[in-house]
């Protein structure tokens, strides 16, 4: 064979093929009617419900979520009506296992292609939910105040826009003497080696999997919302994905 020949057969390999492929990609998702952006949330739902689940059958992560959503259950006995619960980035819907049975859920998250996700949650646990919201967590317009009973984030807040604002919604909406659960990865402690690995890679992070930032500090955040009482926890997550070990878990009461 000529050594033209195998230029030209290394060129269609490595060049042209691959544009093609590209291109023909393209042309096929916008025949469906597939936008990128719709193509991405899809991806985007898929990847986090998968990663989801590894990260919440982790031993540490089950035992800490039976203990802190318990307090459902007292919640639950003194209500006369069915407990109402809004899951801020609801995912897919993950956390239901732990929700008493009847409870009536609202789902925000802006993504709506975890709506199959969150359904498919429902009918292996015994919550009802009441809507879902296309919607982000610094502006809950649609939900009335002092009207939720519950309000639950669960390795969230590390991706919200503006921390504060979210603390304010938050408050806003639940009913009086209502509480706020919360499990989340945060920053290391000041002055670690932890701290400032995550300080060093957070804009990589941020970037590449999807807004979420390794290094806030949601507890300060917490704690100066203005809350009537706030329960603080950390542990370390057994994870090799060692930026996200620092775990937050508690309550706040509105």
């Amino acid at each position: 064979m000529a050594i033209e020949d195998v230029d030209v057969r290394r060129f269609v390999t490595w060049k042209i093929f691959p544009v093609a492929l590209v291109v023909g990609t393209i042309w096929y998702y916008r025949q469906k009617g597939v936008t990128f952006k719709s193509l991405n949330r899809k991806l985007t739902a898929f990847a986090i419900v998968k990663i989801m689940a590894r990260i919440n059958k982790s031993k540490d992560i089950v035992a800490t979520k039976k203990r802190l959503f318990s307090n459902l259950e007292e919640q639950k006995s003194n209500r006369s009506q069915r407990l109402q619960i809004l899951e801020i980035g609801v995912g897919g819907g993950a956390n239901f296992t732990f929700y008493p049975p009847g409870s009536q859920v609202i789902c925000l998250d802006p993504n709506p292609n975890f709506k199959s996700y969150i359904q498919q949650s429902i009918e292996e646990s015994n919550v009802e939910m009441k809507r879902f919201i296309q919607g982000f967590a610094e502006k809950l317009e649609t939900v009335e105040d002092d009207s939720i009973d519950s309000v639950v984030c669960s390795m969230v807040l590390c991706s919200v826009r503006d921390l504060d604002k979210t603390m304010s919604e938050v408050r806003r909406v639940l009913k009086p003497d209502g509480t706020f659960y919360f499990i989340e990865h945060v920053a290391a402690k000041q002055g670690t080696c932890l701290n400032r690995v995550q300080r060093w890679l957070n804009p990589v992070w941020y970037c590449l999997s999807g807004d979420c930032q390794i290094n806030r500090e949601t507890g300060k955040a917490i704690d100066r919302a203005g809350f009537s009482q706030t329960s603080l926890n950390y542990f370390k997550l057994n994870t090799y994905v060692f930026m996200i070990r620092p775990i937050l878990w508690g309550t706040a009461t509105k």
